[in-house]
């Protein structure tokens, strides 16, 4: 029993120690700023045109109320890419919104590069001539119907686009959430398809 009395104070002591800060020990950095992605878009397509997706991230970053820029490449140790996702949704005959397997019918737009499921994962990369991260990629459309754009993948900031540092080793990693005129206020993006 006497030692009971020092093995409590022990393991209280172990328990407020534990740091539960994911964040500050993955180095992880959040940082607002605005129209980073636009969509080269209209209100109606024909079935067969495409649209594309544009990304940049320069490497001097403004951020809304700073009177200094971010400079992007050094704060994530010059991170070989950023990365944001997507979906392509349709309306159904219920009313209700279902993902559409973009496959093959994804566009290479010459910047940055993507892996494609039912959704993309877009990557912009680096170029040193334009001294920004660049992506540019499309989506041809097959059917009629009623589309959104889904950019709501995160829980906070849902209307903003969220944009992630690649950075190696133990560099800091920059999530960027930014506007973008492009969406309403539930991160969507809406078109209609028509024959």
């Amino acid at each position: 029993m006497k030692n009971l009395k020092y093995i409590i104070p022990f393991i209280a002591f172990l328990l407020f120690a534990c740091d539960t800060d994911d964040d500050g020990f993955y180095n992880t950095v959040y940082v607002q700023s605005e129209q980073l992605m636009d969509v080269e878009t209209q209100d109606v397509y024909q079935v067969g045109e495409t649209f594309f997706i544009n990304a940049h991230i320069p490497e001097l970053l403004f951020e809304p109320g700073e009177t200094t820029l971010l400079n992007v490449r050094e704060t994530t140790g010059n991170a070989p890419s950023f990365s944001f996702s997507f979906y392509l949704e349709k309306k159904n005959a219920s009313g209700e919104w279902d993902v559409v397997d973009i496959g093959s019918n994804f566009v290479d737009g010459g910047a940055g590069n993507a892996q494609v499921f039912f959704g993309v994962g877009a990557y912009l990369t680096y170029n040193d001539a334009a001294e920004e991260y660049q992506f540019r990629g499309g989506i041809t459309l097959t059917e009629p119907g009623e589309y959104r754009l889904d950019f709501s993948n995160t829980t906070e900031n849902f209307n903003k686009v969220s944009m992630l540092s690649n950075s190696i080793d133990n560099n800091i990693i920059l999530n960027i959430f930014s506007t973008s005129s492009d969406l309403d206020a539930s991160g969507f993006h809406n078109f209609i398809v028509v024959n």
